[in-house]
């Protein structure tokens, strides 16, 4: 294994996904080749200068992406190379994963919550976070990667604004693997899934307005509804409690 391109990162919001795409360079790069064991937690958070909190929390990103795999007693050793096809995930993004499914039940769970917090306590500079991601999502006259980070931006600015650090990083964690599956289908032809980015763009207006209005439960059931609704777009059902 050759040397890794691993140094300290400003203290910033997001961290955990900082290093999870920090990681997934180093794969895609082949610098991590397949069988390749994950360095420990003790030097990756020496070396990014960050707690094993936020190492742990990126290497379940980066399994739930099928990048890596963890050997009880052994570590983490990556799966996946720069010469693979695209991660399990979004190979299974219209076949009926559970995997995914479960990912979508969780976020209608949290992120529902989160919004319904949000109208209570979010702050301008909250509020300007999340306008600035709608945005980008705005300009954007093709679906591009740039999209993507809009996308759940939008949706992490929604959960920092709650005002529960513990919601936002559980919402965080369970983002990050959707990055995949939203570039993936975001990429596909055809009628169903050209349409995606302007629907999600409508629904995120409506629970901004919401947030704008200072309205718990309307922000509460657009976003609940906002996720039952991508999840239907990506072939999953799925209902609120």
């Amino acid at each position: 294994m050759s040397e890794l391109n691993v140094r300290p990162v400003q203290r910033r919001p997001h961290l955990a996904e900082h290093i999870t795409r920090a990681l997934t360079d180093e794969i895609v790069s082949g610098r991590l080749q397949p069988g390749d064991r994950l360095p420990t937690e003790h030097y990756l958070s020496e070396n990014f200068g960050v707690s094993r909190n936020v190492i742990r929390e990126a290497i379940a990103s980066l399994r739930v992406q099928g990048l890596i795999e963890s050997r009880q007693g052994v570590g983490a050793f990556v799966t996946m190379g720069a010469s693979d096809p695209a991660p399990r995930v979004s190979v299974n993004l219209l076949q009926g994963d559970p995997t995914i499914r479960n990912m979508f039940e969780v976020r209608a769970a949290l992120e529902s919550q989160a919004a319904g917090l949000a109208a209570t306590n979010m702050t301008p500079r909250h509020l300007a976070a999340i306008q600035s991601a709608l945005e980008r999502m705005r300009n954007q006259e093709a679906p591009t990667a740039d999209t993507v980070s809009a996308d759940l931006d939008f949706h992490r600015g929604v959960a920092a604004a709650s005002g529960n650090d513990y919601l936002a990083i559980m919402i965080g964690t369970v983002l990050e693997p959707m990055r995949l599956l939203i570039a993936a289908a975001f990429s596909r032809p055809g009628p169903v899934f050209g349409k995606m980015p302007n629907a999600a763009r409508q629904e995120h207006e409506g629970i901004l307005q919401a947030l704008i209005e200072k309205n718990p439960s309307a922000a509460r059931d657009l976003m609940g509804q906002h996720i039952v609704n991508a999840a239907s777009r990506f072939g999953y059902e799925i209902t609120l409690v």
